[in-house]
């Protein structure tokens, strides 16, 4: 396994918690607006601009020295950023530095089963770690932070620098080992396309009509929501137009929410789509603040790693979860004891001692705790009435989203639900066996359907809310008790960690939803994308078929007849797959299977090993996971839920 990928599978709770945070904005400068027009057809090209309102710390922040003065500094000159580069976020050099004096006095505690010392010592690490990150118990941040943010086009956007260009850490280097800029990120355009790719949006109106409103994942959503009618202001300012689109993804949910509830103006707003939105808040960080782990079940030894290892596969693109079962049978060498108690022990107290002045403190994280958790949460871990206040307004908007998507509707707005469902949350917390997206609950980014536990079908005595035609093939979705049961569409297995490579897909699907206007439903009137379908992961697909494109005449000619026909045989069928509104893994897999062991017995693949066999890319991985998996399975027959070690 790769380095990148062992630190994210390490740092996977973590980054999960940062990465589902929601959003808010600081005060910062007032930017400088152009409110002039900037589009050719001057709002007349019947395509509405879109405004994209992202999630998953999915803008630039910095933050800043506590006089205001910049940003605050590593030890080796980079700004600390809360991004989805996680390495920015912490001063990771600081941070080994500290870590190689402590191995000692850890493996010391541990030898000595000395709790105490070992708690004190991980917090301590963990501090170094999360410090810039910290609230005040008023909800407000310990350090400020600048948000680059975007008051022009996309297409604008490409003349912008981005700031994260000009620094250099020697994270990336030339072939001669000269140090490159730490992202690739040349421009702002690169970093807003690298977030959320519309580039078939801008293909049909222009990336003049895509607008990215960037904001803080830390702070309060309520000022964000209200901000933003400035925002769409300045949009159809720009562009000419009289109404905007808008799409709400992932954490830009709550958001939604809140610009639904309060500060709406349906005059302004042609379509809106939210895209794995956390509409009711995530179980996954309710989980994490409360601490509720289960490590003392048999799913340690089972689901916990394979399940990991599979959300790190998402983001990865390679089979890993052969990985995780081979962990499933060395981790039983450690005492399961000493395991699930230590660990559950250690993660309470770096919760309640570091990660609660961000989790506890911050207003936008009480915005991602689902509204039946947060009552009783916040009467226990909130003791500040300013806080209070703040998390209370949005808790009030929150449980009745639902309501006000219904309301709005009626009232004429177009709004539009597009969700996964059936993967598990992370195995480690108690929520796992929701069925989600790997991180929103599907109840949640449905916006109220009833959906059976991740693994399971609705009971068979299950009456649906409006008839069988709004129970998903697989019996495992009611979409009738859907705040909008017409207009939501649900992606099988679609995880939130793919949704941007989902360009054929879930993408593709609300592209559509923006574009076509004919499309004013998810069951009759959908454009041919049924209410229910499933996920594909067609990025190698769709590069093999630009390498068959790519292909000359010349190159062609060259193949025997027989190899020929059955190259262009594989291609036809790969395109019809990948153009296909009817989505099957089973189908896109076969196609791009195909496509590659044609190409690879034409000899066309770029640098390809004529003694590797054309099947080994697609099965050797599949057939670690058979054995390592029964491998597992065999030791948790003999084992149950616990290690090698009788008795302990």
């Amino acid at each position: 396994m790769k380095k990148s990928q062992k630190i994210l599978a390490v740092l996977l709770a973590v980054t999960m918690v940062l990465s589902a945070l929601p959003f808010a904005a600081f005060a910062q400068e007032a930017p400088v607006i152009d409110h002039s027009c900037k589009t050719d057809c001057g709002g007349q090209c019947g395509y509405s601009p879109v405004i994209i309102v992202p999630g998953i710390m999915q803008s630039q922040v910095y933050v800043q020295n506590q006089d205001g003065t910049g940003d605050l500094m590593t030890v080796d000159g980079f700004p600390i950023v809360e991004s989805m580069d996680m390495q920015f976020m912490f001063d990771t050099q600081s941070v080994k530095q500290d870590l190689k004096k402590m191995i000692w006095p850890i493996l010391k505690a541990l030898l000595f089963g000395q709790k105490a010392k070992l708690t004190d010592l991980v917090c301590e690490i963990a501090d170094k770690c999360f410090y810039s990150h910290y609230f005040n118990e008023d909800g407000t941040r310990v350090y400020d932070a600048q948000v680059d943010e975007y008051w022009y086009s996309v297409e604008e956007s490409k003349n912008h620098p981005d700031k994260s260009y000009g620094y250099a850490k020697g994270y990336r280097t030339d072939k001669d080992g000269n140090t490159l800029p730490t992202t690739k990120y040349e421009t702002e355009y690169d970093f807003i396309m690298r977030q959320v790719d519309l580039t078939e949006y801008a293909d049909m109106a222009g990336y003049d009509h895509i607008y990215y409103y960037a904001y803080s994942s830390f702070g309060d959503t309520y000022s964000i929501a209200e901000r933003f009618n400035e925002y769409i202001q300045m949009v159809k300012d720009q562009t000419g137009h009289d109404k905007v689109s808008v799409v709400f993804i992932s954490l830009g949910g709550t958001i939604g929410n809140t610009y639904l509830a309060d500060f709406r103006n349906p005059d302004d707003i042609d379509r809106i789509v939210f895209a794995a939105a956390a509409m009711d808040g995530s179980y996954l960080l309710s989980d994490l603040m409360k601490g509720n782990l289960t490590l003392d079940s048999k799913d340690l030894y089972t689901t916990v790693l394979p399940d990991l290892m599979y959300l790190v596969e998402q983001t990865q693109g390679v089979n890993l979860r052969w990985v995780g079962y081979l962990l499933n049978v060395v981790l039983r060498i450690i005492p399961q004891k000493f395991l699930s108690g230590t660990v559950t022990e250690l993660f309470q107290a770096v919760i309640d001692r570091v990660l609660g002045k961000m989790l506890y403190n911050c207003p936008s994280m009480w915005a991602l705790v689902p509204s039946s958790e947060y009552p009783e949460m916040a009467d226990r871990y909130i003791k500040n009435e300013t806080l209070r206040a703040k998390t209370d307004r949005y808790y009030n908007i929150q449980k009745n989203a639902a309501q006000t998507l219904k309301e709005r509707t009626a009232e004429g707005m177009d709004i539009f639900v597009v969700c996964g469902y059936n993967l598990p949350m992370p195995s480690i917390l108690g929520c796992y066996t929701y069925s989600s997206d790997n991180i929103i609950q599907a109840s949640s980014s449905s916006a109220g359907a009833t959906v059976a536990p991740y693994g399971k079908t609705l009971p068979t005595n299950y009456k649906p809310a409006i008839d069988e035609s709004y129970i998903s093939p697989e019996r495992e979705v009611d979409a009738g008790t859907a705040a909008l049961p017409e207009r939501t569409w649900f992606i099988r297995n679609q995880s939130h960690l793919t949704l941007q490579s989902a360009l054929h897909d879930t993408i593709h699907l609300c592209v559509q939803i923006l574009a076509d206007k004919q499309i004013t439903d998810a069951r009759v009137h959908n454009g041919g994308f049924a209410q229910f379908n499933g996920y594909r992961p067609t990025k190698e697909l769709q590069n093999l078929i630009d390498r068959y494109e790519e292909l000359t005449q010349e190159e062609l000619s060259a193949l025997k007849p027989a190899k020929a026909s059955a190259l262009q045989t594989a291609y036809e069928n790969a395109v019809d797959v990948l153009e296909s509104k009817d989505w099957d893994y089973d189908k896109e897999q076969e196609a791009e299977k195909a496509l590659y062991t044609a190409l690879y017995k034409a000899k066309l693949l770029p640098n390809q090993d004529s003694a590797d066999s054309p099947y080994k890319k697609y099965s050797l991985a599949k057939d670690l996971s058979k054995f390592t998996k029964g491998w597992s399975d065999l030791t948790a027959l003999l084992f149950g839920s616990r290690d090698y070690i009788p008795f302990v």
